[in-house]
């Protein structure tokens, strides 16, 4: 575990080192997960809904809608091109790929220019990430931990890790970011946005023609429709993939954005609880 940090410590990120890392010691959970707060029906339709109805392409996260950060109050902005998830008032998950020279993560407004800066202490990579050679995007996964927690209100609150069983072919996932609605945008959206898109089976993805999909690992899942229009995009990298008001995926790669035949790619969350656990010390 420790071999995965990387940061500079503050006096106050010490405490929290050494109260979770040494002490062990959690303090408990006094704030509801995102999934707490919605109403039976809420979770009903809060990610599943409209997954396949046609769109028009010129709406995009890619294909997406803009919604207030109160639909998805666990989204930060990561540095200015990345996305993460609010899994504590002091954790975020993003991706690997993503890096470890940011400062700040953003977070508590819909509008990214109007969000607050929160600097981080401390990474953790994964330490298999860039490891294997069975794909390059294998264990993307990156944990942070912030100087200061991320106060819990309607516009900022962490989200429960979901389990492996939510990540099945048909199930339907909410994508969101700030990220480009077009490949190769110039500039990264100011109003959040979020696509529902349905997950595909593992041999589904592995048949798409591009190399890349070929090799695609079990800490990975593709999500998308096979004619494209709805993606992630660049720019929502690292950022959350949920499902009935749970985090189940990192978005992690994909081949330009909302093409035919080229889905985006996930970082599976629930099957590497026991590492997030080990790095947290939270009680997931």
């Amino acid at each position: 575990m420790f071999r995965t940090y990387n940061g500079s410590l503050t006096p106050a990120c010490i405490r929290h080192y050494y109260r979770m890392f040494i002490s062990r010691i959690v303090p408990p959970r006094n704030y509801y997960y995102y999934h707490e707060t919605l109403s039976p029906d809420q979770l009903d339709n809060s990610d599943t809904a409209n997954a396949n109805e046609p769109v028009d392409v010129q709406f995009r996260i890619v294909g997406g809608n803009q919604v207030s950060i109160k639909e998805v109050p666990y989204q930060v902005l990561y540095g200015l091109y990345c996305g993460g998830t609010i899994i504590a008032p002091e954790w975020v998950i993003t991706a690997a790929h993503c890096k470890n020279k940011e400062q700040y993560v953003l977070a508590g407004s819909t509008q990214r220019s109007q969000t607050t800066k929160y600097q981080i202490c401390a990474h953790f990579i994964h330490p298999l990430w860039n490891t294997t050679k069975l794909h390059s995007h294998d264990f993307d996964y990156q944990l942070i931990l912030l100087e200061t927690p991320i106060p819990v209100t309607p516009n900022s609150r962490p989200i429960a890790i979901g389990n492996l069983q939510d990540i099945h072919e048909g199930a339907v996932v909410a994508v969101s970011g700030w990220g480009h609605t077009k490949y190769k945008q110039r500039g990264m959206e100011d109003i959040v946005r979020r696509v529902k898109i349905p997950i595909m089976s593992h041999d589904q993805c592995r048949s798409m023609p591009l190399e890349n999909y070929k090799t695609v690992t079990d800490r990975m899942f593709c999500a998308g429709l096979i004619n494209g229009t709805k993606d992630s995009c660049q720019g929502d990298s690292g950022g959350p993939a949920v499902s009935n008001g749970k985090l189940v995926g990192l978005v992690s790669f994909g081949v330009e954005c909302a093409m035919k035949e080229q889905p985006g790619v996930y970082s599976n969350i629930p099957l590497v609880r026991g590492w997030i656990r080990a790095v947290t010390g939270l009680p997931l």
